[in-house]
């Protein structure tokens, strides 16, 4: 067991420069204060539990040393209330700033266990199961989600065969994954397109309203712009409808809309291009509580990009939970490098899909989807992805 010490101003710049040097597969034998700063002495290699007991009764014991010994290096920290010598104890426990560094400390030596603890679990369950392990990583290839991963691997039985372990965790995606059988261009109605701005809401309406006035005729749709945050949100509407003989309404606010709809209750197909409201923020929530609060009953879909990543789909979906949402659509789909984290974000949030979009031309980028047909766009797009998937990354399937 190889033995290091490290010596800084603070137990937080201490962490740091052991996890530069030594990275989170490393064991902390010993953590106190000494003059002028922190001692962390480390364990690598084979475990020595005669030597880590030994540590274990010197640090419960050992006296506050007056110098570090050969320390490899001292790393300049910012002077602050817990580094310095207080001149009232009892203040210094109830200083705001104390506070705030020893939770900023305490969350640094959580963050480095629980990176310990993952990456142990990862190297014995490679071990344990080497073809489920495999499985995951090719998931993580993907841009699946590490932890929804290692869900799915959780499901599929062990195999030495590879194909037949990959084929059994498509199978489990497939059940999961739900889809609608072409809502809006079927069976038409009134419906609403949300979520955040730049996800391309505008253009997916425009596309579902020419693509139905192909169909059924242009007299038959109605484009409502409700977007008053966007600049030129409304004109870009206004334009499209001149171009293809749609009739185009704005409306500066929610309070006129019941009126505005009466007005075109006669249409066969609505189509309402809402703000571009971020899910978490109230004023997603008030505009579709306005929505559903209408005579007439309202499909709301929501919008998001393909080419968005993991954390900020999450962030999205996560205040959606008791909304009612009929179901998703993709747009930029072209755009994206993987689909993975687009699909995390159905299979987490049993959101159905809808429609798909792959390009600006309209109407003809705008297709239904079938459960075969995405997955295998998820499969294509990930074969150009060459780069090899970081330890770190797959070690995220086992944080807790």
């Amino acid at each position: 067991m190889k033995v290091r010490r490290y010596f800084a101003a603070n137990t937080r710049s201490a962490l740091e420069m052991v996890r530069h040097e030594e990275g989170s597969d490393v064991l902390i034998l010993s953590n106190r204060k000494v003059d002028g700063g922190v001692e962390l002495i480390t364990g690598s290699g084979e475990v020595d539990t005669a030597l880590v007991n030994r540590f274990a009764a010197t640090t419960k014991t050992a006296p506050r040393t007056t110098e570090p010994k050969a320390a490899p290096r001292v790393e300049a920290a910012a002077p602050s209330a817990l580094d310095e010598p207080p001149g009232n104890p009892e203040g210094l426990w109830t200083n705001p700033q104390t506070i705030a560094q020893m939770q900023r400390e305490l969350t640094g030596i959580k963050d480095l266990l629980e990176q310990q603890l993952s990456g142990f679990a990862w190297h014995d369950f490679r071990a344990r199961h080497p073809t489920r392990s495999r499985v995951l990583r090719g998931l993580t290839q993907l841009g699946v989600a590490p932890q929804l991963g290692g869900k799915l691997v959780a499901e599929i039985g062990d195999s030495a065969d590879y194909d037949a372990a990959w084929h059994a965790v498509m199978c489990v995606i497939e059940a999961r994954l739900r889809v609608l059988d072409d809502p809006i261009l079927r069976r038409g109605g009134h419906v609403a397109l949300c979520g955040p701005t730049g996800v391309g809401k505008t253009t997916l309406a425009s596309k579902f309203a020419a693509r139905y006035a192909l169909l059924h005729g242009a007299e038959e749709v109605v484009l409502i712009s409700t977007d008053d945050q966007r600049l030129g949100a409304h004109h870009q509407l206004r334009t499209f409808g001149r171009l293809l003989g749609i009739q185009v309404e704005a409306v500066a606010n929610f309070e006129v809309l019941p009126e505005r709809l009466a007005e075109v209750s006669n249409k066969a197909l609505v189509i309402i291009d809402l703000p571009g409201f971020a899910p978490h923020t109230p004023e997603f929530r008030e505009s579709l509580i306005a929505l559903y609060g209408l005579p007439d009953p309202v499909q709301c879909y929501l919008v998001a990009a393909a080419t968005t990543d993991y954390l900020s789909l999450s962030r999205l979906v996560a205040p959606l939970a008791d909304l009612n949402l009929v179901g998703c659509c993709l747009t930029k789909l072209d755009e994206a490098a993987v689909l993975g984290p687009a699909l995390s974000l159905l299979l987490e949030s049993a959101l159905p899909l809808a429609y798909i979009t792959a390009g600006q031309q309209v109407p003809d980028d705008l297709e239904g989807v079938s459960k075969r047909a995405f997955l295998q766009r998820v499969l294509t797009g990930a074969e150009r992805r060459t780069a090899p998937v970081p330890s770190a990354i797959l070690e995220q399937a086992f944080a807790r």
